[in-house]
């Protein structure tokens, strides 16, 4: 409701594993044949986690505004375990991320899945990139509405064979970015506010280099509608 901008970050910083791993080898336990540690003969996860989530809110009218997000995200895993346990990695699509895809359904990077692999996995990541940008209207009464561009994909930091084209490389990554558009309602009850949006994809990190806008693919038969309970951002 603010009549100036205002801009919103959060900073999150996070670790596990680094000082278990520190009294493992202060107290000389046997690792197993890959160099890991375990608890139950289970190698624990050690790895360090950097967040960053950018937002500024610019009023336009009474009863508009544009939102801008920029967030980006990092896991990186060390010694114990060279992968992010899956509560931990990243992920993308959804309804508070790239609204075109369903969660967990974008990347990583330029990887495409092979239409003769039929079973489906969540696509996470090491590495994550997204904005979003937003106009908020009012429609009448509690209703209003919002016109929105989103953008972003994940990344892997470590080469795998299984997913050509889903590791981070600073020579392609910014032709990696999937973009999505569309339109939401919301319907604001007070104590809570209740989203519908409407999203097409624009360009799609999984098809080749230079064929990546799909605007002549038939984005429409590629809507996804998202349900959320408050705003996305």
């Amino acid at each position: 409701t603010s009549r100036k901008a205002i801009s919103y970050i959060k900073v999150n910083v996070s670790s596990s594993g680094n000082i278990l791993r520190g009294l493992f080898e202060a107290t000389g336990q046997k690792k197993d044949t890959a160099g890991r540690y375990l608890i139950l003969s289970i190698p624990f996860a050690q790895f360090l986690k950097f967040d960053v989530d950018y937002r500024l809110y610019i009023p336009v009218r009474k009863q508009s505004r544009v939102v801008y997000r920029t967030a980006l995200g990092i896991g990186k895993p060390l010694k114990n375990l060279n992968v992010l346990p899956y509560e931990q990695s990243y992920f993308s699509g959804g309804p508070n991320s790239v609204r075109a895809w369903r969660a967990r359904t974008l990347g990583p990077g330029g990887y495409s899945q092979p239409e003769s692999n039929i079973s489906k996995y969540d696509k996470i990541g090491d590495l994550l990139i997204e904005g979003n940008i937003e106009y908020r209207f009012h429609i009448f009464r509690s209703f209003h509405g919002a016109w929105f561009v989103d953008v972003g994909n994940i990344w892997l930091l470590h080469t795998d064979p299984t997913k050509p084209g889903g590791t981070f490389a600073f020579d392609r990554f910014y032709k990696e970015f999937a973009m999505g558009s569309g339109f939401g309602v919301r319907w604001d009850l007070s104590f809570f506010v209740l989203r519908l949006d409407l999203a097409v994809p624009i360009a799609d990190p999984a098809y080749a280099e230079g064929k990546r806008w799909i605007l002549d693919k038939k984005p429409l038969e590629r809507t996804t509608l998202n349900f959320g309970i408050g705003y996305p951002f």
